[in-house]
């Protein structure tokens, strides 16, 4: 609880776990965390998870795309996540999408597909066309275009690869 409390009352903590409405749980505590946060695109960091979460009508899939970086980007834990609430599948889903220290960016794409937990790699898929998505820049830097060039784009074909074929085993 004590990492929560870096954001939150502890009333706000208590109506969290309380609260039935997983998205609107996941959002606002995603605006808090992420408040003043900007994200690589130079956006607001909460622009980029909800333009991720938009993408989807699952219910389920949106909680976990405005989760999808929280492990990431904030001192908060999938323990902190159970705490508050999140049903362990969300949860799981959640902590596989987050990149594990000293774990090259293959390497973790490579864990997610491995997995066969095909929400996490939707949304990863989506994560990485939002990332890719340069209309959604004020300037991109050459900096930036390298990274969409040497990281983004070979494990976004990765996937896609990954789901098409998924696609004609079903």
């Amino acid at each position: 609880m004590d990492r929560w409390l870096k954001y939150f009352t502890k009333e706000e903590v208590a109506g969290f776990k309380n609260a039935e409405n997983l998205y609107g749980k996941a959002y606002l505590i995603c605006e808090k965390v992420f408040a003043g946060k900007l994200h690589s695109s130079g956006v607001p960091y909460m622009e980029h998870l909800v333009a991720v979460a938009d993408r989807f009508s699952d219910d389920k899939a949106k909680v976990v795309a405005l989760l999808h970086d929280i492990m990431k980007e904030t001192e908060l834990t999938a323990m902190d996540l159970n705490y508050i609430g999140f049903p362990s599948d969300i949860v799981k889903t959640v902590s596989l999408m987050t990149r594990e220290n000293g774990e090259s960016y293959d390497e973790f794409i490579n864990r997610m597909i491995n997995s066969k937990n095909n929400m996490a790699v939707q949304i990863k898929k989506a994560d990485l066309e939002q990332n890719m998505d340069l209309s959604n820049y004020e300037s991109v830097t050459d900096e930036y275009l390298n990274r969409i060039d040497v990281k983004y784009k070979p494990q976004y074909e990765k996937i896609v690869g990954y789901l098409g074929d998924l696609e004609k085993e079903n």
